[in-house]
Formats: structure tokens, sequence, C-alpha cells
């Protein structure tokens, strides 16, 4: 009772963050199952860490030198399998071939500590001595017990690196959780290194679930900014952009996709959503990190566009249509550009959508199609 009452009190917000997340992960399992997933393994883990941590109190008062021993390899193997798991949790694991790479540390971690329950081998790993006098057991650590260390490192290194490469990625946002999570770690293992005179500092553990609860929250958050059909902003997120980037806004590029009613009457409304989805990845390909684009409204598009020259503007404009032909979808396009300085964000958008309806009614009148009118033939 007295080691269940120490374990507690040590371990706290640990076990009340674990228990948060497990609540919200199994709410939202059916939704986010990979996620879900992820949080489920990172959460048991810790825990495990956390009670391995308190049992080997146990086990060196009983004198158990095994049961220390095997104790010592979960903790070891398993503090850096957690980095490993919050890499997957933030869709940090390459693919491909490079999948080997990043999951060999790890394996060869779990292979070198099993070293030490070889008689012949253990004095390079760990090995524990029982002290007959004393009835205690005493520990001795060779070159190869620091393994998990370095595999740690390397892994943190990872996760630092992608939270780097990722700063210059469309989704700022994430990349800057990210970063502030792998510095949040990285500062947890210096001072559990620099404060863990006696091997009872075990606040890693804590540290990673803070993070994955932060970055959920995140996620979460994130999520109801934009569109679920087609992943571009969505029209709440763009009324508030908008007030933001009044100033800073450069251009203004309105899309209405040409035909939606056609392509429902005619094939179901799943040719329609295919159809919105194919026109928001080419606008999703186009857009730097300087471009935000959002779903209005059914078949409403509009990219907000900052600091970009003319000149790249209207080549991103002809990307798009270039990624359009590709298609059998098209969208009749209207931009403006800020010259002016004083040219207010309404005037932008007036001009925009002006020069998309002229579009519009170009396209319809040089094609098959009659206006609000499903045509007879393509």
């Amino acid at each position: 009772m007295d080691y269940f009452r120490a374990y507690v009190i040590t371990n706290f917000i640990l076990v009340c963050i674990s228990a948060i997340m497990v609540f919200i992960a199994l709410h939202n399992y059916n939704q986010h199952k990979r996620m879900s997933t992820c949080i489920f393994v990172i959460t048991g883990l810790a825990i495990l860490l956390s009670i391995t941590e308190n049992l080997q109190l146990v086990t060196k008062a009983n004198a158990s030198i095994i049961g220390t021993e095997i104790l010592s390899y979960i903790g070891y193997v398993f503090r850096p399998l957690v980095l490993v798991w919050f890499i997957i949790f933030a869709k940090g694991e390459p693919k491909g071939k490079l999948k080997i790479l990043f999951y060999a540390p790890i394996a060869i971690c779990a292979i070198i500590y099993i070293f030490a329950f070889i008689p012949a081998t253990q004095e390079a790993v760990f090995c524990f001595i029982y002290d007959e006098p004393t009835n205690s057991i005493s520990f001795f650590g060779g070159p190869l017990r620091y393994t998990s260390h370095v595999i740690a490192g390397l892994y943190l290194a990872y996760f630092l690196y992608i939270s780097i490469t990722r700063l210059r990625s469309k989704h700022i946002a994430n990349a800057h959780i990210l970063f502030i999570c792998s510095l949040l770690i990285i500062f947890t293992v210096i001072v559990e290194t620099s404060f863990d005179d006696d091997g009872n500092v075990h606040i890693l553990n804590t540290a990673i679930m803070v993070c994955v609860m932060f970055y959920y929250l995140f996620l979460h958050m994130e999520s109801a900014k934009y569109d679920i059909l087609t992943g571009l902003y969505n029209r709440a997120t763009y009324y508030q952009d908008i007030e933001k980037m009044s100033k800073s806004a450069t251009a203004i590029i309105q899309l209405d996709m040409d035909a939606l009613k056609y392509f429902n009457d005619n094939y179901g409304h799943e040719e329609g959503d295919k159809a919105l989805k194919t026109i928001a990845a080419a606008l999703l390909d186009a857009c730097d990190r300087d471009m935000y684009p959002y779903r209005l409204s059914g078949d409403e598009f509009l990219i907000i566009v900052n600091y970009l020259p003319k000149e790249i503007v209207e080549s991103k404009i002809e990307q798009i249509k270039a990624d359009l032909r590709k298609t059998k979808y098209s969208c009749s396009i209207g931009y403006a550009y800020r010259t002016n300085k004083n040219t207010s964000i309404d005037e932008l958008l007036k001009k925009s959508e002006q020069q998309m309806y002229k579009a519009k009614e170009e396209f319809y009148r040089s094609s098959k199609y009659e206006r609000r009118k499903t045509p007879t033939d393509w």
C-alpha cells in the first residue's frame, strides 16, 4: 500500500493526463482511429514505464536481482520507444525503404540490452550485484549502458529535424507546435540527465504526455478550420482571416466551378464531390506558404494571397488552369491585385468577383451548357 501511495503521489499528473487522453481517444475512436491508436500506445507505454520505475524500488528493497534486471530492461528499451510513437503520432514516420532506418535504432536498442542477461556480456551493459551483509543490491553500468540515451538522442534529433523542415511547409501552425514540443522534450531530457544523481528523476514520461495532449488539442482545434470534403479552409476561417489579412493581402483569387449541376444531375452527388475534391487538390498544389485557399460554399473557392508579386500570382493561376485541363473539370477564375496600398480589401473582393463572373459568362457562351440547366450532352 505504501508503494501504491508513493506511485500515485509521484505520478499524479501523469495518471490524470493519461486518463483524460484515453477518454478522449475512446470517444473519438470511430472518427480518428489512427490518432486514437497512437494515443492508446503512448499512454500505455508511459504508464508502464512509470510503474516499472516504482516497482524497481520494491525489487531493490527485496534484493531481487532478476526482477530489477527485467524492469531495467523495460525502462531502457521503452523510453526511446515512447519517442518513436510520438513521432508516428505526429506523422513524422518516413515512408518506403526509409522505414527500415527509422525502426533500426529501437531494434538495436532492444537487442543490446538483452546482453545484460548473458553472464559473458552483462558487464558491458549493466548488472546488479547482491551484497549479502547489507541484504541489498548495487548497480554496475558498462559502456553500452548509455545505448538507450544515444538512441533517444537520435530520435530527438530526427523529431527536431522534421519540426524544422515543416516550418517551410504550408501548415506553418502545425510546424510551430511540433517545434515547441521537440524543444520541450529536449529540455526535459537535459533536466532529467543533469539532476539524476541517484536514478530517481523520471519526468520524461510526463513531459511527453503533456506534449501529446497539447498536440492533440491543437489538431482538434485546427480541424474546425477546415472544410471536411476538400481539406481547404472553410467559410468561418475565411471570415476570420480576411479581417486579419486585410492589410497584408496583395491579391484575391476567386474561383467558381463550371457546370457542377451537370455532374450532380447526370452522375450523382458522389461525382460532384469528386469534382470539388479534384479542384481543391489543384488549389493546394499551386498554393505556396503565403497563399490561403478556402471553400466558401458549394462550388465557390477563394484564395487570399499575401506579399507575392503580380507575376507569381498570375503564374499560379495558370498552374491551376493547366492542372484542371488534365481533368474533365474546369473553373471560372477572376483575380484582383493590389497596386495601390490605399485599395481596400472590399475593392479587391469586388473586382475579383466581377472578373470571375465575366469568365463564367464566357464559359457558358462558348460551351454547350445552358446556365442553370442540364445540357443534353457533354
